[in-house]
C-alpha cells in the first residue's frame, strides 16, 4: 500500500496503490488523483474503513461469489435437495444482480434486492416464508465474503424482511372427514394400473416425503410386520436413464433422507400392505428393467413426479366434492400428522413416525391444532372442578 507521483504526468499524477488476493494470488489495485492531498486522502479512507487488511477482489461479482461459496461450503455439508434450493436462490441473485461487483454491494443495495422480490411491482410476489429462505442462503454468502476480507462488512444484517402471509392452514391440511373420504376412496381405486393413487395411498397411511415414497424399494416392505423402513430418497431432479433403458450407479439414483432422523421403519395399516403386495407381485410380472426393484415406477420408467401425483390427488378430491384449492401432495403429509394428533396420539411419537429432527419442529407445525386441543382440554377441566 502506497502513496507515489508519476514522473512527467501532467494528468492525475498522483496515485494511491494497495493488494489484493483473487483465489490465493496476490494482485494490485492503483486509483489515480489530481493531488497528492486526494492520493493521501483516499489512502486514509481506506485505512479507516479497513484497517489496511482488507483484501478486495473487485473483479468477482455477487453473483459468482455466491456460486464458489456455495461449491466450496455446502456441496458436501447439504442434501441433493437442499442443494437445488440453494442453486435456485443462487439463479434468482444472478438475475437480479447480474455484473454488479462484489464489492459494489451495500446494505440499501441488498435491501432492494429484497424488496424487490417481496414484490417486483409486477404482479410477481413472495410469502415471508419464501423470503425468508432465500435471506438466509444469500447472508450466509455475504458473511463469509465479510469473514474472508473480500467486503469490509455483512450489508446483509438487519434486512427488513416481509412478504405476503403465503398460504392458509387451510390449503396445508384436509378435515379429519376429508382426510377420512380420500383414505377409503383410495383404498377402493387404487392399483397397480393407477400408479401415482397408490403413491397418494401410501402418503396417507405413512406421513412419508415424496422423495421418500419414490425412493421405496421391495425390500422396504416387511409384509409379515406390517412395517416400511425409510432409509433414503429418490434423486428425481438428477436420475436419468440410457437411450438403451439403462440405469445410472445406485449412488446417483438414491440420495440420503432429509435429515439422519428421518431414517425410520414405522408400522402402516395391513390395507396398505395388501395394496403394495399387490404391486410388487404386478412389478414381477412385467420384468420391466427395475435393478433397483423400485415400487412406484411410472409410466416413463422412472417414479412419478410431483406434477403426476397432484395431478391424481386432485381428482380424487375432485370425485369427492372436496374443495381445497392449493392442497398439494405435501398436504397428504401435514395432514398425517394431524390426524394422528387429533386422535389422541402423543406428539412424541407423530414426530418420530414423521422423522422431524425433533418434537420443537412438530410443535411448530400443529400449533393451530394443539392449541385447540388446549381449548378443548381447557373446557373440560373447568367442567371437572
Amino acid at each position: 500500500m502506497a502513496v507515489f507521483k508519476r514522473a512527467n504526468r501532467k494528468s492525475k499524477p498522483w496515485g494511491f496503490q494497495y493488494s489484493y488476493k483473487v483465489d490465493g494470488i496476490s494482485k494490485q489495485k492503483t486509483s489515480f488523483y489530481k493531488t497528492r492531498k486526494e492520493a493521501k486522502a483516499a489512502e486514509a479512507e481506506y485505512l479507516t474503513s479497513t484497517g489496511g487488511s482488507v483484501k478486495i477482489d473487485p473483479v468477482i461479482t455477487f453473483a459468482d461469489w455466491y456460486d464458489k461459496w456455495l461449491h466450496t461450503y455446502k456441496i458436501r455439508s447439504v442434501s441433493e435437495l437442499t442443494m437445488t434450493k440453494y442453486a435456485t436462490s443462487g439463479t434468482i441473485i444472478r438475475n437480479y444482480f447480474k455484473d454488479l461487483k462484489l464489492i459494489d454491494l451495500t446494505r440499501m443495495v441488498y435491501q432492494q434486492f429484497i424488496n424487490n422480490y417481496i414484490d417486483d411491482g409486477y404482479g410477481h410476489k413472495h410469502a415471508r416464508q419464501s423470503v425468508q429462505k432465500l435471506h438466509s442462503h444469500a447472508h450466509q454468502a455475504i458473511m463469509a465474503a465479510a469473514d474472508e476480507g473480500l467486503i469490509r462488512r455483512d450489508y446483509a444484517a438487519h434486512a427488513e424482511l416481509g412478504g405476503t402471509a403465503g398460504r392458509s392452514e387451510d390449503t396445508k391440511f384436509l378435515e379429519a372427514d376429508q382426510f377420512e373420504k380420500l383414505r377409503d376412496y383410495v383404498d377402493q381405486f387404487a392399483n397397480p394400473q393407477r400408479i401415482a393413487l397408490m403413491m397418494v395411498q401410501t402418503a396417507i397411511y405413512s406421513g412419508a416425503r415424496l422423495g421418500e415414497i419414490g425412493g421405496l424399494t421391495w425390500e422396504d416392505i416387511d409384509e409379515k410386520k406390517s412395517t416400511i423402513s425409510i432409509d433414503k430418497t429418490f434423486k428425481y431432479r438428477f436420475v436419468i436413464r440410457g437411450a438403451d433403458g439403462s440405469w445410472p450407479d445406485r449412488e446417483e439414483v438414491f440420495g440420503p433422507t432429509k435429515t439422519p432422523s428421518s431414517v425410520r421403519t414405522i408400522k402402516v395399516s395391513p390395507v396398505l400392505i395388501a395394496s403394495l403386495h399387490k404391486l410388487i407381485l404386478a412389478d414381477k410380472i412385467k420384468a420391466i428393467s427395475n435393478p433397483y426393484h423400485l415400487l412406484f415406477l411410472g409410466p416413463t420408467g422412472l417414479p412419478i413426479y410431483s406434477n403426476g401425483v397432484n395431478k391424481e390427488l386432485r381428482r380424487a378430491l375432485k370425485h369427492l366434492g372436496i374443495e381445497r384449492p392449493g392442497f398439494g401432495f405435501h398436504g397428504l403429509r401435514h395432514t398425517h400428522g394431524s390426524y394422528l394428533l387429533y386422535k389422541g396420539l402423543d406428539i412424541q411419537y407423530v414426530s418420530h413416525r414423521l422423522g422431524h429432527e425433533n418434537v420443537g419442529i412438530t410443535t411448530k407445525i400443529y400449533t393451530h391444532l394443539l392449541d385447540a386441543m388446549t381449548q378443548k382440554q381447557d373446557e373440560k377441566a373447568l367442567n371437572v372442578l
